[in-house]
């Protein structure tokens, strides 16, 4: 199998051929989750990812693969795994290929979670793969989290702003953990209401809904990340000046200082990816021959590889 980088990563064997997460429009593509930096048209993705991709695009041509079935695609054997970091991403086997997309091998609240199995080729993301990338042990994340917005909701009302796909559902269903009243925009709504049709209990309310006098009482605020940055927009200002209290949520808080850019009283590292030391543990549990990393630190990761579990590894290459 020839593995290579171009328009995103090409899996080849021989002349069948699969596009895995591609930038553009191409054949024989496959997406792995709804995030916007992922997400084309007219790819093989999960039923999940299909749907979101109607909401947040209007577009639905694609082809359906539930998780672990199997299919010929582009005269390869394609099946799909949950990979841990959002409501219907997937990791992507294909022979004795594995490819992670984005992976979070803790899982999360409204998501499966992604298990390591043998392959004889794995392709593997980044985006925290430098040493020092680590995170506290998630339950104490989660537990810092509630307990500081439980403290404010005393006195004030709360936002917390983060991605509206994925993290901010991730939060919903925290917080709901609070019986405290959850309020979203329309887009993280419109979102969440997908989760719903497929059994996630969220519970949650509009913010067009609200009534003058219920927008003035304690509420948790799940809002954009754009929401908080400097300089605020008129609601938020609103909002501020009312006494609210506002965090920033992802797991570059656990190693970036967000007080700068944006207006926020409190910053935790609540992330959907796997740290440093889980993404070397699922290598590990995968016991691969060889490993293709790819985005974020690829470099770094693939060095902590070879020099520490003495595995062959290397960044994915462009033809």
């Amino acid at each position: 199998m020839e593995v290579f980088l171009e328009n995103g990563i090409h899996v080849r064997d021989g002349i069948r051929e699969v596009v895995l997460d591609p930038r553009r429009h191409t054949q024989a593509a496959i997406v792995s989750h709804a995030h916007l930096d992922h997400l084309i048209p007219g790819a093989l993705m999960t039923p999940e990812t299909l749907e979101i991709m109607k909401v947040r695009t209007g577009l639905s041509n694609g082809t359906r693969l539930g998780y672990n079935e199997e299919r010929e695609f582009s005269g390869l054997t394609v099946s799909f795994r949950e990979a841990g970091h959002v409501f219907g991403s997937a990791m992507v086997r294909i022979g004795d290929v594995l490819y992670t997309g984005d992976v979070n091998p803790e899982g999360g609240l409204t998501c499966g979670q992604a298990r390591g199995e043998k392959c004889d080729i794995l392709i593997i993301e980044s985006t925290y793969g430098k040493p020092g990338f680590c995170f506290p042990p998630k339950k104490e994340i989660e537990d810092d989290l509630l307990s500081w917005v439980g403290t404010q909701l005393e006195e004030s009302p709360v936002a917390i702003g983060s991605y509206e796909f994925g993290k901010a559902q991730e939060l919903i269903a925290l917080m709901n953990r609070l019986n405290c009243e959850v309020v979203v925009t329309e887009p993280i709504a419109d979102i969440a209401d997908v989760y719903r049709a497929h059994g996630i209990p969220l519970r949650y309310r509009r913010f067009e809904d609200l009534t003058p006098q219920e927008r003035r009482e304690p509420h948790v605020y799940v809002v954009a990340k754009r929401e908080l940055k400097r300089p605020l927009s008129g609601e938020m200002v609103k909002f501020k000046e009312a006494g609210g209290k506002s965090c920033y949520v992802s797991g570059w808080c656990g190693i970036y200082n967000y007080t700068g850019s944006y207006d926020i009283d409190a910053q935790f590292p609540f992330s959907d990816h796997g740290d440093f030391d889980s993404l070397m543990g699922f290598v590990k549990a995968c016991s691969p021959d060889v490993v293709y990393t790819c985005h974020g630190h690829p470099k770094d990761l693939a060095a902590e590889i070879r020099d520490t579990l003495g595995i062959r590894a290397e960044a994915v290459k462009k033809l």
